[in-house]
């Protein structure tokens, strides 16, 4: 998901990319909390047959299915922030808060956008300055990948 804004400087712009998280960490306990009951209830049945050996296991795989859905949560929350001023870009990448920040002179980047050999898989988007690529959106829906692009392609060389 893209969302662009105008900065309070004049003269710069900002995007604000994050990927589509459809489930809140809220939905997502209630969802747990729904399959362990249902777990429970299958597995307590297999106990109480005789099977005992179903409880560590089904607990086990729980255990596993909420690590997965906490991988999934934490890879929703990452943004990524391109600042645009008349000099220079700033990338600011991080679950929340800034982690990774690039910085390159404006004059000097290159927008690479290129499509992929492989049938079905996606583009790829980078500055490219001095030696240094960094992709960037790589977590966006293609049709949100070529707008961005667009938009970038505008922002940086029409404006000049």
């Amino acid at each position: 998901m893209i969302e662009s804004e105008r900065d309070t400087e004049p003269g710069s712009q900002r995007f604000v990319l994050r990927p589509n998280a459809s489930l809140t960490g809220r939905q997502a306990s209630f969802l747990m909390f729904g399959i362990a009951l249902v777990m429970a209830v299958i597995a307590g049945g297999f106990a109480l047959m005789g099977a005992w050996l179903v409880l560590p296991f089904s607990g086990a795989e729980w255990i596993l299915l909420a690590y997965c859905f906490k991988l999934g949560l934490r890879s929703g929350r990452i943004r990524e922030v391109i600042t645009i001023t008349d000099t220079s870009i700033l990338l600011e990448r991080g679950y929340g808060t800034p982690e990774q920040i690039y910085r390159f002179q404006r004059a000097w980047v290159a927008l690479d956008w290129a499509k992929s050999p492989i049938k079905g898989y996606p583009s790829r988007l980078s500055f490219r300055s001095h030696g240094k690529e960094i992709e960037i959106g790589r977590f966006l829906a293609e049709s949100e990948r070529v707008a961005l692009a667009g938009e970038l392609r505008k922002i940086l060389f029409d404006s000049k």
